[in-house]
């Protein structure tokens, strides 16, 4: 046995007849990942004195000299001015000096002094040389042979096949039919000894390089790999990010994106991060040619430092603030923003989300009553909210008492009808009655809520960034005057309206015989079926009293409020958000020079929570979809309660 020593730490390589030098320094080589053939060099001692391995011929008097001992002693010594990675193979009379001397050194071009990346070294970086000749014998006999074939694919970027694959045999060949490259290892039954017996180690598929996806990456390979890792560090925890970092990303987004607005608070005592603000200025001047509607919401971070992310969300884009507009904010009644919104906003208008009061409704008639009647209680309170009218709200709301008695007139009476009802709220809604676009926004961003602030921002503008970007191209391509789809929209309301009649009473005014009548007003862009006024797009009322008056569709469109037009959309996403570059980024160091600390934190009791909590009278589903016996799917119901088509 040779024993190679290197920084407190030993190899052992099994010597037996046959075995060469290059056979040990790529065993070397592949044990610690930061040496390489050429960059140490090999010695033992013999009676006081160090001997060199640097050829074939010293490795075979060693082994010629020492043919009894059960151990030798080797060590390993890194030499400090070589680098780079060995090309080609040993010769017999070849030393290392010779080999590091046939080094190909890269030689760096000028610019990327300027762009310097930082040098990731993988796990797998010994992995590339784990399969090079014939001959070469695996220890650990066929499975040994298979963990390296495995990971040296992986290293090299190939995929292979196993022609024959069994304890005393293993062929296997690239995946690709035309490449030339195969393994051949074999059992040797009089040694015991599993060996490469044939190898084209070449490739003609071209298919050799190294990608973040392989199929051959197994959770068990994975797991051999960092398990040793993890136990010799027995306080493993993720990274401290520098929060310093952000007073350089403040800076340079602002220098990439001109006319942002990015604003890092520290508290002035501790020196603790606060709370960092972001709008990119294609956003804000985005907003401009958006409908003036503001989702409101804050979601909980999952990362050590916890922390809560609060959005803006428009309708057609994300992250905006606000202009001069009076601005229709939407939330969940969170306390904060109820108190706050009319003083910092007071032109403003806030309107409560309607999916979030009906699980409130829920939730203040609780399990003693049945499921069906908060349902009904539910659509009652629905038809509430939508009310076009006054006289129409007092008609639902009675029904509502009726069916819901003293308890719904507590619920009615704890939120103010001004901030949920279309009969009583000043402002537009343009149709939103709930905040679902935040939640979708939420749900965009659940990867990013796990990583460290740096990452968190820079992973939002990457998001944002590409997102418009793909909605400028599409916008690019459309023909119509109206954004497809509400002009989809428009074309259904025109053809409800086909069988009615339209009487003028006088200019711009005229009736429409649907069931009921209606009223449409074209000079106050008023119907009173309420619906072209609250949504800011024709009613199938306008629509049919406009097709019917002015006989053309293409005059529709000057009836629509511009936020629905082509042209605002293709406004909204003309300018982009430049990427931020990390070339001239500081060096941020854990020393004196740090001035914004990580904020102190916590950490709770319990595995840490990923899912979505979900609000007060939401309802949770305790069963488990399971296999309806009639229509083979996965579903909430079986055989005798099944209501799909089948072909019986």
């Amino acid at each position: 046995m040779l024993l190679c020593t290197y920084v407190s730490q030993v190899l052992v390589v099994r010597i037996f007849g046959g075995i060469r030098l290059e056979h040990v320094l790529r065993k070397i080589c592949d044990r610690w990942d930061n040496l390489c053939i050429g960059s140490f060099s090999l010695s033992y001692v013999l009676d006081g004195s160090d001997c060199k391995l640097d050829n074939e011929e010293s490795f075979d008097n060693m082994v010629y000299l020492y043919p009894t001992t059960d151990r030798i002693h080797a060590k390993v010594e890194e030499i400090k001015s070589c680098s780079g990675r060995t090309v080609g193979s040993i010769s017999s009379g070849g030393t290392l000096g010779s080999i590091s001397s046939r080094v190909e050194v890269e030689r760096e071009e000028p610019l990327e002094e300027f762009c310097r990346h930082a040098e990731t070294r993988f796990l797998t970086a010994g992995w590339a040389n784990l399969i090079h000749e014939v001959g070469q014998v695996f220890i650990g006999g066929v499975r040994d042979f298979r963990r390296s074939l495995q990971r040296y694919a992986i290293e090299n970027g190939f995929m292979y096949d196993l022609v024959k694959n069994d304890k005393y045999r293993v062929t296997a060949k690239c995946s690709i039919s035309s490449c030339g490259w195969c393994v051949h290892a074999i059992l040797d039954r009089s040694s015991k000894q599993f060996w490469i017996k044939k190898l084209v180690n070449e490739h003609g598929c071209g298919s050799t390089y190294r990608t973040n996806k392989h199929k051959r990456v197994t959770s068990s390979l994975v797991a051999s790999e960092v398990t040793s890792m993890v136990q010799k560090k027995n306080n493993t925890s993720p990274t401290d990010l520098s929060f310093d970092k952000l007073r350089w990303y403040v800076e340079a987004a602002k220098i990439a994106n001109p006319g942002s607005l990015l604003k890092l608070e520290v508290d002035p005592v501790s020196k603790e991060f606060s709370r960092l603000f972001v709008s990119f200025n294609a956003c804000i001047t985005g907003f401009n040619h958006c409908r003036p509607f503001l989702c409101l919401d804050g979601t909980h971070l999952k990362g050590r430092f916890k922390g809560c992310l609060l959005a803006a969300t428009g309708k057609d884009i994300l992250k905006t603030i606000l202009s001069t507009r009076p601005i229709t904010f939407i939330s969940d009644r969170n306390h904060g923003l109820v108190s706050n919104i009319p003083a910092v906003f007071p032109d403003c208008h806030h309107t409560y989300c309607l999916y979030h009061l009906q699980f409130n409704l829920k939730d203040h008639f609780p399990g003693r009553f049945r499921q069906g009647y908060r349902n009904r209680l539910v659509k009652l309170f629905n038809a509430i909210a939508y009310a076009p009218s006054v006289s129409a709200y007092m008609i639902c709301e009675a029904e509502f008492y009726e069916h819901g008695g003293d308890k719904a007139k507590t619920f009615i009476a704890s939120v103010p009808k001004q901030h949920w009802t279309n009969a009583y709220f000043q402002g537009h809604r343009y149709g939103e009655m709930s905040s679902s676009a935040i939640e979708s926004f939420n749900n965009w961003i659940l990867a990013a809520r796990l990583m460290p602030i740096m990452n968190l921002v820079e992973e939002l503008r990457s998001k944002i960034m590409i997102q418009m970007s793909c909605r400028r191209e599409e916008a690019s391509r459309w023909v119509s005057q109206i954004c497809p789809d509400m002009d989809a929209k428009l074309a259904k309301r025109i053809d409800k309206g086909r069988s009615w009649r339209v009487y003028k009473s006088k200019t711009g005014l005229y009736e429409v015989k649907s069931v009921p009548a209606v009223l449409v007003n074209l000079e106050e862009g008023t119907c009173s079926c309420g619906a072209w006024q609250y949504n800011g797009f024709l009613c199938a009322h306008a629509a049919t009293v406009l097709v019917k008056t002015c006989g053309a569709e293409g005059s529709l469109a000057g009836y629509i409020d511009p936020f629905y037009h082509v042209e605002a959309y293709r406004l909204t996403y003309q300018d982009n958000i430049h990427p931020v570059l990390a070339m001239d980024i500081l060096d941020f160091t854990e020393g004196s020079t740090r001035v914004i600390k990580a904020p102190k934190n916590r950490r709770q009791a319990g595995r840490p929570c990923v899912k979505r909590i979900r609000s007060r009278g939401e309802e949770q589903s305790s069963a488990r979809p399971m296999k309806c016996a009639r229509c083979h799917k996965l579903s909430h119901h079986n055989r005798r309660t099944c209501k799909e088509a089948t072909d019986d």
